[in-house]
């Protein structure tokens, strides 16, 4: 079988990035997982002024309070994590918020939850817009609208030696772990079970779900589970900084989806979000964030920017 060591790239700066007058984040509940990376090395993004055609489309509300609460999950990072002193979103999501919010002209604050918490708070107007990488399922575009932002992909992560001998084709029966409401528990890992284990007569890959990738891999690491499926980029992040050996199965290391931010069906913040968006992948910046957090390959192409379709 062959493998490969997914190697995260050292962070170019261990950053996280906050507006100069940005109210302190807001993780909840346990969620408050580190990456270890230094909170006290900020960049406000002060280069990015805001855009005249992304202000125009400001609803009333926000032209006049100029302040957005954006949701982002933790426990995965690159993508998202919180900092060491458990009070601030790290990582590219919150990178890709606040640099949205600059093009905006208003001040974000950021707050942290888990995964299936995120759709209830933004259909009750706790938070104002979504930035989770999520995928967009039927079942979430029938309440959402979603705006692509960035590249996803799954890997599937086996303890180190692969003593079972297993490949991401070879999982029928067994148990893998994956993150509650993630794109591996609610697309991938279902579609894969499909096409490698029940049309053929074997029996289906059962799907553990749990809080969030980090504790996936700890339930790998114990044998609560045989391997562990989750973003690409958190395995590669993961291998570099956690105490956990794995590695990573190369057959299923590939890009398979679209994530995209989120705001409730019919919001007036859809076509801000599209416009926002479009201006930062004009950026420099756009990219940069990719290429500090090791995940350059997963900047989404230009041709692939707007509102995501089932």
């Amino acid at each position: 079988m062959k493998r490969v060591q997914v190697v995260a790239a050292t962070l170019v700066s261990a950053v996280t990035l906050v507006s100069c007058s940005t109210p302190t984040d807001a993780p909840q509940g346990d969620q408050a997982k580190t990456g270890g990376a230094d909170v006290g090395q900020a960049d406000a993004f002060t280069q990015i002024q805001p855009d005249p055609e992304v202000e125009a489309l400001l609803p009333a509300g926000m032209k006049e309070s100029k302040k957005i609460t954006i949701v982002v999950t933790a426990g995965a990072p690159p993508t998202s994590f919180i900092s060491p002193d458990g009070k601030t979103s790290m990582g590219l999501n919150a990178d890709i918020g606040r640099a949205l919010a600059r093009t905006m002209g208003v001040e974000p604050t950021l707050v942290s939850i888990p995964l299936d918490g995120i759709i209830p708070g933004l259909q009750s107007k706790k938070y104002d817009m979504a930035l989770a990488s999520m995928s967009p399922s039927p079942e979430r575009l029938q309440v959402l609208d979603m705006v692509a932002f960035t590249k996803g992909g799954s890997a599937v992560a086996v303890p180190t030696g692969n003593p079972k001998g297993l490949s991401s084709k070879a999982l029928c029966g067994l148990q893998v772990g994956v993150a509650v409401g993630s794109f591996q528990a609610t697309t991938r890992l279902p579609k894969l079970s499909e096409e490698t284990c029940t049309s053929k007569g074997k029996p289906a890959i059962k799907a553990v779900e749990l809080p969030d990738q980090s504790q996936v891999l700890l339930a790998m690491s114990s044998g609560r589970v045989d391997a562990a499926m989750a973003d690409g980029p958190v395995l590669g992040y993961a291998q570099k900084t956690q105490n956990t050996k794995f590695e990573v199965l190369q057959d299923e290391s590939s890009l398979t989806s679209t994530g995209g931010m989120a705001v409730v069906k019919g919001s007036e913040l859809t076509p801000l979000l599209v416009k926002a968006m479009e201006v930062l992948h004009g950026l420099p910046e756009y990219q940069k964030i990719y290429e500090k957090w090791g995940m350059a390959g997963y900047a989404l192409p230009a041709d692939e920017l707007g509102r995501l379709k089932g």
